[in-house]
């Protein structure tokens, strides 16, 4: 057997990196000899355990690796994944369409296994009993949601021809909500039936989580004399919420 003299002569055993035994080794060549190997190891990603999920820039991965993507792939081609899979637990393919996509399926229940999906999703700490994130279970899918918040409304130019006539009021939004508004009319001109306290709520509750329009109405008497809307609007960004992030694919070690 000849010397190994460069990385990429290097066996990922290291019983076979050894010297052609016409010359014993010294104890910094079988060290050298022992660090390349090993190396080497690292290079074929035989010390990287089946089952690791991280992500690579580009939308291709080195060798070794596939794609978390929920694809059925084979048992035999990925007998190690599957060993590997196997041993954490597989779920049905009806659970993992409705709520563990972060887990393997049965597949088929022959010859195929089910990969878990990352597309689209942020990774997140298993609770653990913390509190946080209280009840998860590893691997189960979870939808956006907003936390409670309040609305704060400012409208200036709202008024009703009565330089005099103001409203004062606030709403308020937690979760799924509905938002009420009230309107103080006060006495003096302009002010209709004197001192009369006008409640107008806006009617059903709205989603937190989208774009939604609430119309705040002043109506003096409660019997649609005088009415009018502000025509103000709390208006969503988008359809989730979602910190600054960038894009990577995440692949698995098979």
């Amino acid at each position: 057997m000849a010397i190994t003299t460069t990385l990429a002569a290097c066996n990922t055993n290291p019983a076979l990196n050894g010297p052609d035994g016409s010359d014993l080794p010294s104890t910094l060549d079988d060290a050298i000899r022992y660090l390349c190997s090993f190396a080497a190891q690292l290079r074929d990603g035989a010390a990287i355990p089946v089952g690791m999920c991280v992500p690579f820039i580009a939308g291709t991965s080195a060798p070794g690796w596939i794609k978390a993507n929920g694809a059925l792939v084979s048992r035999t081609t990925y007998a190690a994944l599957f060993a590997y899979a196997s041993a954490q637990g597989l779920v049905s393919e009806a659970q993992w369409t409705t709520d563990s996509s972060g887990r393997f399926s049965v597949g088929d229940g022959s010859t195929t296994f089910r990969l878990p999906d990352t597309r689209g999703v942020f990774l997140r700490g298993l609770d653990e009993s913390r509190g946080l994130d209280a009840s998860r279970a590893i691997g189960t899918y979870q939808d956006q949601a907003n936390a409670p918040h309040v609305h704060g409304v400012t409208d200036p130019s709202h008024n009703h021809g009565d330089p005099g006539h103001q409203h004062g009021g606030t709403t308020s939004a937690v979760g799924d909500h509905a938002h009420g508004y009230n309107s103080w009319a006060p006495t003096g001109a302009g002010a209709g039936v004197g001192a009369t306290t006008v409640y107008a709520p806006t009617g059903g509750a709205t989603n937190a989580a989208g774009g939604h329009s609430h119309s705040i109405i002043s109506d003096l008497r409660g019997a649609g004399l005088f009415a009018a809307t502000t025509g103000i609007s709390i208006q969503s960004q988008g359809s989730e919420g979602h910190p600054r992030n960038v894009a990577w694919p995440m692949f698995i070690k098979y």
